[in-house]
């Protein structure tokens, strides 16, 4: 967004690129009203509600995005199914097994084995699973070819993964009474944790390796790409921070301490996914020519059709695809 530093804080413009900006508002809105809506249940101990409301948030404010931008161009279901609800249908086979695998090495007292589980494996198998999607649609779907395209499969992946881990491993909760016992701060805390913050980091991370892989093929330089971007880096930050997060979560039961260790990592990682984009929409740019006269999706002026608006500066492919001038050099 050429209103915004690269590097600054914004969960909307940062895993909804292509949203024009004018269009930014009310997504942050339902974000925010989201986020008061399960402290609101959650304060009236109506934690089935307050779960579901939590976990539901961001997949659905990504759904809704999806079909705004129609990143999906002419197969929407087959985006769709190819990041969320196989993402989903891996996530509820993944926690349905590893949850009851870890709960037998804690019984058993085997600290060491279960820390190398949790710490490591888990989050190491998590984000592979996540990516599978987004595999599948680069693989066999050449014509999806944009780094941000990339980015956006990876966080619907992440997002219809996390939500079904995420109500799996809460399905206890949500069989339950109406009204639950507990501390409402406690529980407001701990669903915003999981359904905003976890599934922040997941989008973050499994999207940075997404844009990586897509920009991989895009750009034909074979020297002096950006380090940034460049897939072995987006790999080893995504893996390194989620092993951090899963040992830190294993040896710290602190819930409070928890929060802020998963707070910091995703602003962390929504920052240096800021960078990978912007470097991204620079290689885009050196390698389109210029096009015939349309409006820029941005400030509406009838410019010529290039990489970047000469009059505002936005990225033309960081723009909606409804109704996109093709540019010369084929984005």
């Amino acid at each position: 967004m050429p209103t915004e530093r690269v590097a600054q804080l914004s969960i909307i413009t940062t895993l909804f690129p292509h949203l024009p900006h004018r269009r930014g508002g009310p997504f942050r809105l339902a974000l925010v009203a989201g986020s008061l809506l399960v402290v609101a249940l959650a304060a009236l101990h109506l934690l089935a509600f307050a779960t579901v409301a939590a976990m539901l948030v961001l997949p659905v404010l990504y759904l809704m995005y999806l079909y705004e931008v129609e990143i999906y161009e002419s197969e929407p279901w087959l985006v769709i199914g190819a990041t969320m609800v196989t993402g989903a249908l891996l996530g509820i086979v993944f926690t349905a097994l590893v949850g009851g695998a870890l709960s037998r090495l804690q019984l058993t007292g085997d600290r060491d084995t279960a820390f190398v589980v949790a710490g490591i494996a888990i989050p190491v198998i998590a984000q592979a699973l996540m990516l599978a999607g987004p595999l599948f649609l680069y693989l066999f779907r050449e014509r999806f070819r944009e780094p941000l395209d990339g980015l956006t499969f990876g966080a619907a992946s992440a997002l219809g993964f996390t939500l079904a881990s995420s109500l799996t491993e809460f399905w206890p909760l949500l069989s339950g009474p109406v009204l639950g016992p507990g501390s409402a701060l406690d529980w407001a805390v701990r669903l915003l944790r999981t359904g905003l913050l976890v599934a922040l980091v997941n989008a973050c991370t499994t999207a940075l390796v997404a844009a990586a892989l897509w920009l991989q093929r895009f750009d034909r330089r074979r020297t002096a790409r950006p380090w940034r971007s460049s897939l072995p880096v987006a790999i080893t930050v995504a893996l390194s921070v989620q092993i951090v997060i899963g040992m830190l979560e294993f040896a710290v039961q602190d819930l409070i301490l928890g929060v802020v260790v998963i707070g910091v990592a995703a602003g962390a990682l929504l920052l240096f996914l800021r960078l990978a984009i912007h470097e991204a929409l620079l290689v885009e740019g050196a390698e389109h020519e210029i096009g015939p006269d349309s409006p820029c999706p941005e400030c509406h002026r009838m410019v010529p059709t290039m990489a970047f608006c000469p009059a505002c500066g936005a990225a033309r492919a960081a723009g909606s695809k409804q109704g996109r001038p093709r540019l010369a050099g084929g984005a």
